[in-house]
């Protein structure tokens, strides 16, 4: 195998040719299956440990000079038919774990993306915290607002993070309550909402 690129952050198992760090990274947008923002793609890549910040970024360029990526509105990068083929093609030459976790985690980002840009978070601070207002929606259409004061920044952040992992859950179980269509258990350690 060869090594023909920088190391450092790359971890055990992650990528060490640049050959390898362009298939790799040809071969998640094609899994993503919609265009990703740059960035987006060298936190998956260098972030994970999968390759070199550094070579994962140089590797982008050489991609977009050899057409096998575009970079489309709003900064985005989409792989090209060339390098979905190339990818396809090559794509054995790389740990079958490796293209799994870059797939998975572009899918991951992807459907956070969405949900940021359908639901919304916004955060202001106050004299005895902070206060965090939680929208849902549907496309263009507000479904539900939530805001709560909270203690701190760091709770703040927690709620944003919870609520943008899975804003459907709260909605559903808004409404189930305020529908009657929920039951509630008390212990003295839970409280379970059942969602019918």
């Amino acid at each position: 195998m060869t090594h023909d690129a920088f190391s450092a952050g790359v971890e055990p198992g992650g990528l060490y040719s640049s050959k390898d760090i362009r298939i790799l990274i040809c071969y998640m947008l094609a899994g993503a299956g919609e265009p990703m923002p740059r960035q987006a793609v060298l936190d998956i890549i260098a972030g994970n440990g999968m390759a070199n910040f550094f070579e994962a970024s140089a590797a982008i360029d050489d991609l977009i000079r050899l057409k096998n990526l575009e970079e489309v509105p709003e900064g985005r990068l989409a792989v090209t038919q060339a390098g979905a083929e190339a990818a396809a093609t090559l794509s054995r030459s790389i740990p079958y774990t490796l293209r799994d976790r870059s797939v998975k985690a572009s899918l991951q980002l992807l459907t956070r993306i969405r949900r940021e840009r359908e639901n919304g978070v916004e955060t202001e601070k106050t004299d005895t915290g902070c206060r965090v207002t939680c929208r849902i929606g549907d496309g263009e259409t507000p479904l539900m607002t939530l805001s709560l004061g909270v203690a701190d920044d760091l709770q703040a952040k927690m709620i944003r993070d919870q609520f943008l992992d899975q804003p459907e859950l709260l909605y559903r179980s808004v409404l189930a309550i305020l529908t009657g269509d929920a039951g509630m258990r008390r212990s003295d350690t839970q409280i379970v909402i059942d969602l019918k």
